[in-house]
Parts: structure tokens; C-alpha cells; sequence
């Protein structure tokens, strides 16, 4: 049996990995790239222009001759931390969404797994661990992002129940090495904490995985979940400070410990960000929500992916070495 794996935002941090991974693997891929971005595909995987938020553009990426058995792995998604609400967040991370499902129903594709985020999943009190879901609503969550990967959760379950064999994961902050588009929010700020651009920490945490292990969760999404079932994929909760000890570990040089709190950042946080702005930096680390992610409830349980999907995320002092 011939199988085809089609690959969505392939030109990303998790997608450069996965279809690494998949190639490595000896599997067929076939990758969407956006216009002009055909020339970054993997040696090795087949490169069709498209995007996922003009449906228009997409036939050619489902064109499933030859092939007995295909797979989508949706990793596309348009990730900010802005304050900006900016339109094409909606059209690629929910209209993108609902064109690739409703093409993959029609392409009769047998297996997707769509990547989703746990900012999808409602919030709960700090304290409390937060678990899988099986209704999403963007009036539940916070900032465009998440009420975006919220809305598009919903409809990939909808598609479920309407038939489709999917299942979503919900990776918690991305880190790693593989960065080469350099617009991973969590690798820019190990990098600017390692270089010195960043030489405090503040009060505050998140939940880190590594990109490698959520790859490899996804493949075991593939093989393993099941349709309509949602799947965390966290790693480990580190303060900002244990982060930065551990960078300053690795480069053999001591740590600051002035930690700045939480209710001066907040205040330095507009600041920041349009001060960035206005220098050029269309992508700045400092902004009102990256704050307020950073004091929210970052407790995320992947008890359910390592039951069902045999999920083992690795020390996270590896992978902020490894980032490094």
C-alpha cells in the first residue's frame, strides 16, 4: 500500500521537524508551501504552492493520484503575541482550518490530526491542572490567538462528528532546536536571554515543550488516537528565572537574580512593545499578552497522551540546550 503524507506549514519550526522526521522515516511527503516558499522544502519531499486560508489554491496539495492511503497533518497556523488584532490570524488558523477539513472530507483523506494549542482550551484557576476538553468557544479564552486555535478546535470536532477521522493535539510553548525561520516567539526569547538582550527575569511561568517530542506526538496521534479525541502535549513547567539559571548554566556564566514583578512588567508591557514597533521590530517579545500568558494557570496535564499515545516528553534541560 502506497501512503501519502500531506503536511501543512511544513516551512515552520514544528513542521520543518516533522517532515524531517517523516523523511527520515522513508514516508512520502508532500508539503504545501506558500507562494514564493517552494524553494525551502526538505530534499526529499514533493512542494506544492498553495494557502490554506484561499481554498481556491488547494486542489493540487489534495491530489491524491497514485496513492492508496493518505494523511493530513495540519500544522499551518499564523501564531501572535501582538496587541494588534490582525485579520489574518482568523483567515489562516480558522477559515484555513475549516478549507483544509472540508477538502480532506472530500479527498476521501483517511487519517488527519490536526494541531491545535492548549491556548484553545479554556483557562482554570491557578492551582488547578488543566486537562483535555471536548467543547472549545473562543468566548472562553483570551487574545486573538487563542480565541482563533479555539474556534478552529470546535469546527475540527464538528467535522468529526460529521465523520471525518481526526484528532486534534494541543502542544503547550514550543521550544527546540530547527528554528531556521527564526520566528518561534519561545527560541527568540532563549536567544535573547542567552545574548544578554534579556539579563533579568520576571515573575512568572510556562509550560515548555520540546519540538522534537511533539512531532513525535503527533506521528503517534496518527497512529494511536482517536477520532474526535483531543490530546495534550506539554512538557515541563519552568519559572522565567529557572529558564534563565539554566541558560546561564549551559553558557558557564552566573545568573542575575534581580526578578522584576509581575505588576511592573504589566506596566512596562505597552510601552515595550510599541517602542519595539516603532524600531522595526514587527515580532516584539515584550507585549501586554506575552505578560499575561506568563502569570495565567501554565499547569497542563499530558497524562491522557502518555496513556493512549505512549507521549514522553524529555528533560527540559535538554531542549534549552539543545535551542541553545
Amino acid at each position: 500500500m502506497k501512503k501519502l503524507y500531506l503536511v501543512t506549514g511544513a516551512t515552520g519550526h514544528l513542521g520543518t521537524c516533522l517532515t524531517a522526521e517523516l523523511l527520515r522515516r522513508k514516508e512520502h511527503v508532500r508539503i504545501l508551501a506558500r507562494p514564493g516558499r517552494k524553494a525551502l522544502a526538505p530534499q526529499g519531499a514533493e512542494a506544492v504552492e498553495g494557502d490554506v486560508a484561499r481554498k481556491d489554491t488547494l486542489s493540487p496539495f489534495f491530489d491524491r493520484t497514485g496513492y492508496d492511503s493518505v494523511t493530513l497533518l495540519h500544522c499551518a497556523a499564523l501564531v501572535t503575541i501582538a496587541s494588534k488584532e490582525d485579520r489574518r490570524v482568523w483567515d489562516v488558523n480558522v477559515h484555513g482550518t475549516e478549507n483544509v477539513m472540508r477538502l480532506a472530507r472530500q479527498a476521501g483523506v483517511e487519517r488527519v490530526v490536526y494541531v491545535s494549542s492548549v491556548h484553545a482550551i479554556p483557562e482554570r484557576p491557578l492551582g488547578e491542572t488543566i486537562c483535555e476538553v471536548d467543547v472549545f468557544s473562543p468566548h472562553l479564552v483570551h487574545g486573538q490567538y487563542a480565541r482563533s486555535k479555539a474556534a478552529a478546535a470546535q469546527r475540527t470536532l464538528d467535522h468529526a462528528r460529521e465523520g471525518l477521522n481526526v484528532s486534534i493535539v494541543h502542544p503547550s510553548g514550543i521550544i527546540g532546536p530547527g528554528d531556521h525561520s527564526r520566528r518561534n516567539h519561545m527560541v527568540r526569547t532563549i536567544r535573547a536571554m542567552a545574548s544578554g538582550r534579556i539579563p533579568v527575569s520576571m515573575e512568572g511561568g510556562y509550560d515548555f515543550v520540546d519540538v522534537r517530542d511533539v512531532a513525535d506526538g503527533i506521528l503517534s496521534c496518527e497512529r494511536y488516537g482517536q477520532a474526535g479525541e483531543c490530546y495534550i502535549l506539554s512538557g515541563h513547567y519552568v519559572r522565567v528565572r529557572e529558564l534563565l539559571g539554566a541558560i546561564c548554566r549551559i553558557q558557564g556564566r552566573r545568573a542575575s537574580r534581580i526578578e522584576l514583578p509581575h505588576g511592573l512588567v504589566r506596566r512596562i508591557a505597552p510601552l515595550a512593545e510599541r517602542l519595539s514597533l516603532l524600531a522595526g521590530d514587527r515580532s516584539p517579545l515584550l507585549t501586554p499578552y506575552s505578560v499575561y500568558t506568563l502569570h495565567t494557570n501554565g499547569r497542563f496535564t499530558h497524562e491522557k497522551a502518555s496513556k493512549m499515545l505512549g507521549y514522553r516528553p524529555r528533560a527540559i534541560f535538554e531542549s534549552i540546550r539543545d535551542s541553545l
